[in-house]
């Protein structure tokens, strides 16, 4: 593990950081994943089970939700439920950015890791690295909440798609672009529902 400053990020990784042991900025919590497919595929998977993690949510029109007020990274945010990571597309200008913001708001709600790729589509995409994982991944199924229909479409239409839950989030700006084979479709206040820790 090292601190996100000491990673050379590139598009061709995918970072992850442990956000159980997270404590501020310069914590040693992100670890980036390179190189072979299956290698990738092999470490994520262990480190989704050592979190015991049961539910990834995306970020941009799901978690996002509750974890930011406008532009703005909540400090406080609503709680959600044990067992869970963030699953993000992130640009590499925004993670250089935005990341250390991310963590903290995503640790305080109670979430586990966060897995940040740097492209949305192909190899290092969401589809290919959690497809990677899947293929190595031991525990019960997990739930996944993403809002990109084609995502969820070409997840669910993989070989790995079985080992999933996928549950398509419709952003209120996107509601005519219903996923194909989402395993659910719910809106925004329905998953905060699903999720969230009742106060």
């Amino acid at each position: 593990m090292q601190r996100l400053s000491d990673i050379a990020v590139t598009n061709q990784s995918t970072l992850v950081c442990d956000l159980r042991i997270w404590k501020h900025a310069d914590s040693e919590v992100w670890i980036a994943l390179t190189g072979a497919e299956d290698a990738v595929g092999t470490r994520l998977a262990r480190m989704l089970e050592e979190a015991s993690i049961q539910r990834l949510d995306d970020f941009g029109g799901v978690c996002e939700t509750f974890l930011c007020r406008g532009e703005e990274y909540l400090a406080s945010p609503r709680r959600t439920a044990s067992g869970a990571g963030v699953f993000s597309f992130t640009p590499k200008k925004r993670v250089l950015a935005e990341a250390s913001d991310m963590a903290r708001s995503a640790r305080a709600a109670g979430y586990s890791l966060m897995i940040l790729t740097l492209q949305k589509d192909g190899k290092f995409g969401k589809v290919w690295v959690l497809c990677t994982a899947l293929r190595h991944f031991t525990g019960g199924p997990l739930t996944y909440y993403e809002d990109t229909n084609t995502i969820i479409d070409d997840l669910k239409s993989s070989p790995e798609g079985p080992k999933i839950v996928a549950v398509h989030v419709l952003a209120p700006q996107f509601a005519h672009m219903t996923s194909q084979r989402a395993d659910r479709v719910v809106s925004q206040l329905e998953y905060q529902n699903e999720v969230l820790l009742q106060s």
